[in-house]
């Protein structure tokens, strides 16, 4: 018999994989990530970690996911289309009731974050 919660961390991964692999070729998404990202494997591997943090409680990322993002040149329309790629990974990959968290989760995220960023960065929020 396997392990539940070995199996829905490996859902996330493969979720936050899915994920990736769309936003790395998105028009607007893949050329900041291929400017930001230089370390691919540690990169997922610290998404992982996050993900599996947020959505199943297990201690495994101990940082403060926004700051790195205020160093990028992004807009609320960046935010937007992370929202729906990742909408649309965990769609695909994950099972109820992860599912449901990991796309309220994410949407909920995309909207704070994009208001922040737009605050934090001096620009001007578009609604």
């Amino acid at each position: 018999m396997s392990d539940p919660s070995a199996d829905l961390e490996s859902a996330i991964c493969n979720c936050v994989r899915d994920f990736y692999e769309a936003a790395r070729i998105d028009a607007l998404l893949g050329p900041v990530f291929a400017g930001s990202v230089k370390n691919w494997d540690k990169h997922l591997s610290t998404m992982d970690d996050f993900w599996i943090t947020a959505l199943l409680g297990l201690e495994r990322y101990r940082s403060a996911p926004f700051p790195p993002h205020l160093k990028l040149a992004m807009s609320q329309q960046h935010f937007d289309r992370w929202r729906d790629l990742w909408v649309a990974s965990a769609t695909r990959t994950l099972p109820e009731p992860l599912r449901g968290r990991a796309i309220s989760m994410g949407k909920s995220m995309a909207h704070c974050w994009g208001e922040a960023y737009t605050t934090m960065t001096g620009q001007t929020a578009v609604v």
